[in-house]
């Protein structure tokens, strides 16, 4: 208490004169029009500038829910657009079967991500506690980006398309040229399409998309263009290297995909080798 009162008599002038200026103020803003207008103005404009202000500090501690909202709706777009591409898939707007939707869409973000190496891996925020399994497919708006190779309860690890190890099913699209997708593990923006025939029709720019015979991907997922070709093997098939649409060094979120009939379609693709 005595600290406050020592205060006041410290700055009494200065107390008064800003007391006595709120109070001249006062009545210059009440009996003129023009300083009153200003004044409401001025208030207007600095209330404006504070409530801007306190919105955009809320906007950003508020992200990362607006991106998980935006990472659900675009899986739920995803859905949609594979229907329209001629798949199996279908408006989804509860990621659960039904009859004829095979397919489940997992939205992700990426916790880790590597492609320097001649083996890569991306860990993803979901695991087994949301569904997560191996050998599902991981995509994003741009083309694929992997395979699902474990998950713990909360987290998963993808084997990246940049990974020495995978080979994928793909197809030059409009035809039914089919060939297995690798990666040499030198240049991140470009893959390998193997075991090409010498008949099929390669064109460069032609597009490639994942192929039919894929259980871990939905057909006709983008994956890139044709660069150059060359025929290998006495010249009895092509190896086309194929430019990414994707931009393997540059991940943010991304989607999983699990395929319901998987399991079934390979105890077909299994019995003529167990008769």
């Amino acid at each position: 208490m005595q600290q406050i009162i020592n205060f006041l008599i410290k700055y009494r002038n200065l107390l008064l004169y800003l007391f006595l200026m709120v109070i001249a103020l006062s009545f210059t803003i009440q009996s003129h029009d023009y300083h009153r207008n200003t004044a409401i103005h001025s208030t207007g404009y600095l209330t404006g500038n504070v409530l801007s202000t306190k919105t955009g500090i809320y906007d950003y501690f508020d992200l990362d829910d607006q991106n998980k909202k935006l990472s659900t709706e675009n899986a739920m777009l995803r859905m949609k657009l594979l229907e329209i591409s001629d798949t199996l898939l279908g408006e989804e707007s509860t990621f659960l079967f039904t009859d004829n939707i095979p397919y489940k869409v997992f939205p992700a973000r990426v916790m880790k991500n590597d492609f320097y190496k001649s083996d890569n891996f991306i860990t993803i925020d979901i695991g087994s506690d949301q569904g997560i399994e191996s050998d599902m497919g991981v995509i994003c708006p741009t083309g694929i980006v992997g395979v699902v190779d474990r998950s713990s309860d909360q987290f998963s690890r993808v084997i990246s398309i940049l990974n020495s190890q995978i080979s994928l099913n793909a197809q030059i699209k409009g035809t039914a040229t089919i060939g297995s997708l690798k990666w040499d593990g030198n240049n991140p923006y470009t893959m390998s399409l193997e075991d090409v025939p010498r008949l099929a029709k390669v064109n460069k720019g032609d597009t490639i998309i994942t192929g039919k015979q894929s259980t871990t991907f939905p057909p006709d997922i983008l994956i890139g263009v044709i660069k150059d070709a060359e025929l290998t093997e006495n010249g009895s098939r092509y190896k086309i290297n194929v430019e990414l649409f994707n931009d393997m060094t540059n991940l943010d979120y991304v989607n999983v995909i699990k395929n319901r009939d998987k399991a079934a379609l390979q105890v077909i693709d299994t019995l003529g080798t167990n008769e």
